[in-house]
């Protein structure tokens, strides 16, 4: 039998090793008994009467009525790195949220971070700075609108991650005649492109982690990303901003801005900068802890964060 106080982390015990590790030593520290879970261990159970989560093809029970098979209800659930089974696992862990279940982030927020086009509506409507934004669905047809510029464009899978499928254009005709073709993304689903304008500070980046502890907002951890030689995507040299707060304000300021607006509990905020102001690139609702430089330092602020009543 499960104990009540069970923290669940969802992911695929083949990637994420370290942050994983991290996790759960973080979890156990903090008095829970914690645990891996692959998503494919996981599914909705659909009746007449109802709908339930179950593990392992069993339905944990709530705990004033448990079975030695089955246990309770796991008090918290951390996904971590599940973009591509989010379609089924937004719907089992919206069902434990409607059983009592604390999800991190809930599924209303990382629902908004799961697509950039979505993710730049919502910072938009809330008055957070982004790059100008067009959405559109690769193949015949596809007519870009002026208003995305006469330069550099930058085209990308909406909901991919990790930079995957990323393109940059000379101009607006170069990315129109690429995008006139349908091109297909991970297990051959076809996925709307965001395009937006080449960023000026194209090169150099910015990830910020924010965390909501009850009331009060930290920014933990904020990492300087550069491109390797030649390139734009931020995948080279990596450093620490030791003091952001000083350095970087306004860097923070946008970032923090954003995890409000979008009603994340913990996440990463990608700035960045263009004409001359930082904007949001994109949000991530489960960022890497980076575990192999920090250790237990990210994961314990998770925890921390799963384990505090969220602020009214």
């Amino acid at each position: 039998m499960r104990t009540a106080r069970q923290l669940l982390v969802i992911g695929y015990p083949s990637r994420l090793l370290a942050d994983h590790r991290a996790l759960l030593a973080a979890a156990g520290a903090a008095g829970f008994e914690a645990e891996l879970v692959s998503p494919s261990r996981l599914g909705l159970e659909v009746s007449p009467t109802g709908e339930q989560v179950v593990l392992d093809g069993l339905a944990p029970l709530p705990d004033q009525n448990p079975l030695p098979d089955r246990g309770v209800l796991p008090e918290v659930v951390l996904p971590r790195g599940v973009n591509r089974p989010w379609p089924l696992l937004r719907q089992v862990l919206a069902c434990w949220q409607r059983a009592g279940v604390r999800v991190v982030p809930d599924v209303a927020a990382a629902e908004l971070c799961a697509d950039k086009l979505v993710t730049t509506r919502a910072l938009v409507a809330a008055g957070v700075p982004v790059l100008p934004t067009v959405g559109v669905a690769p193949g015949p047809g596809v007519v870009l609108p002026g208003g995305i510029g006469t330069g550099e464009l930058v085209a990308k899978p909406a909901r991919a991650s990790k930079a995957a499928g990323v393109e940059r254009y000379s101009d607006p005709a170069s990315a129109q005649a690429a995008l006139g073709t349908t091109r297909s993304l991970l297990a051959g689903l076809v996925d709307h492109h965001v395009v937006q304008p080449l960023a000026t500070g194209a090169g150099t980046d910015y990830r910020v982690i924010v965390a909501r502890v009850g009331h009060r907002v930290l920014v933990p951890a904020v990492t300087r990303r550069h491109a390797s030689a030649g390139g734009f995507v931020t995948d080279g040299e990596v450093e620490d901003v030791h003091d952001p707060w000083r350095d970087v304000p306004e860097v923070v300021e946008v970032a923090t801005r954003a995890v409000l607006a979008l009603g994340l509990a913990f996440g990463g905020v990608d700035v960045i900068e263009h004409e001359g102001r930082a904007v949001v690139l994109e949000v991530n609702a489960w960022p890497g802890l980076a575990a192999e430089v920090r250790g237990w330092q990210l994961a314990e602020v998770l925890v921390e964060v799963a384990a505090s009543e969220p602020a009214p």
